[in-house]
């Protein structure tokens, strides 16, 4: 079936609207297209547990993200959902645990951009294209581009000249290799031919701090990592990463409007379930995701952790994730990056 809600830039004049429409429409279909009722919690789910599965540690803003995703959709379908965390082989151990538990729509993995390009960066026991089922995309995750306040740094067209600067030294850091951050600073530095050496360390915090300290020039990072900086007057924010400015900085320009092109695309969060679950049981699913979204409680979660509530149909995620897979494993090896089991 071929869903009708669209990926609509946002900073196209009514494209909110436009998506919104699409997306009501789409979702007013479903009880007809599959002879459904019209009430989720009459859609035939059973009182087995939900299991939803995390590549992340327990505590974690991914864990968070899904424990509040966990106990609305127990609301709502009036049975358990249980949290399962697998951050063990970089998270792998997550996306096999999914690949080969049973096709009953039981079963969740909630995952992100990054479960699309790590099997071009190290061995993988599974096909994230061959052996899973997009649901829904439920969150983006924008990461803006900060650098030290203290550098004469006020546009992004400055960083590329410094670093073009024979006599100056520049580099550009993210939280680990492999990362969201680290493949955005990649093609930054790829794309502008600039030489900034990039910096992986553990975690956000460690960057931004590396950044406050003058150690490093440059980083990208989600918003709650950077606030404090923000505030102190100790960072400057250049610009952000998708097709529409962020509602967490509305003031600063996206990186297109900056003058970079190819960073439209922000980080996706989405549901995934075993390849050969039944398409209605993905379908029924994304309503429940979509209803979850709207939750207060879990979209204060989402928006503590940086991310921006966004809800995709399943056929619209599914050309999402292949447009995702191409152009971030094309980097991959452009790059020749090779990910070391425990980086």
């Amino acid at each position: 079936m071929q869903a009708c809600a669209s990926n609509v830039p946002a900073d196209v004049p009514g494209a909110p609207d436009v998506r919104r429409r699409r997306t009501m429409v789409w979702l007013a279909a479903l009880p007809v297209v599959l002879g459904l009722p019209a009430r989720a919690e009459l859609l035939g789910y059973s009182s087995q547990p939900l299991r939803l599965v995390v590549p992340a540690a327990e505590g974690s803003v991914f864990d968070a993200l899904a424990r509040a995703l966990a106990v609305q959709l127990q609301q709502q379908l009036g049975r358990p959902a249980n949290v399962e965390d697998r951050p063990a082989a970089n998270g792998m151990a997550a996306g096999e645990s999914v690949a080969r538990a049973p096709s009953d729509g039981h079963t969740w993995l909630l995952h992100q951009t990054t479960f699309v390009t790590q099997p071009a960066l190290e061995p993988a026991p599974y096909d994230p294209l061959r052996d899973f089922l997009p649901v829904a995309m439920v969150a983006t995750l924008p990461l803006f581009l900060a650098v030290d306040a203290r550098l004469p740094i006020g546009s992004v067209a400055d960083l590329v000249a410094l670093a073009r600067a024979e006599s100056v030294s520049v580099n550009c850091g993210s939280e680990a290799l492999g990362t969201w951050s680290h493949l955005v600073a990649e093609q930054f530095v790829r794309d502008y031919a600039i030489h900034a050496p990039h910096v992986s360390l553990k975690g956000e915090a460690a960057v931004v701090q590396q950044v406050l300290a003058g150690r490093m020039t440059a980083c990208f990072a989600s918003f709650p990592s950077l606030a404090m900086g923000m505030a102190s007057g100790q960072l400057r924010l250049l610009g952000v990463t998708g097709a529409a400015r962020s509602p967490f900085a509305p003031d600063v320009p996206t990186l297109r409007e900056a003058g970079l092109v190819g960073f439209d695309r922000s980080a996706w969060v989405g549901v995934f379930m075993p390849a050969r679950t039944p398409k209605v049981l993905s379908i029924r699913a994304a309503v429940e995701l979509r209803r979850a979204l709207t939750a207060s409680d879990v979209r204060a979660t989402l928006r503590a952790g940086g991310f921006e509530p966004e809800w995709d149909a399943p056929e619209t995620f599914a050309q999402a994730i292949r447009r995702d897979a191409n152009h971030w494993q094309t980097l991959v090896h452009q790059a020749d990056l090779r990910l070391s089991r425990g980086e």
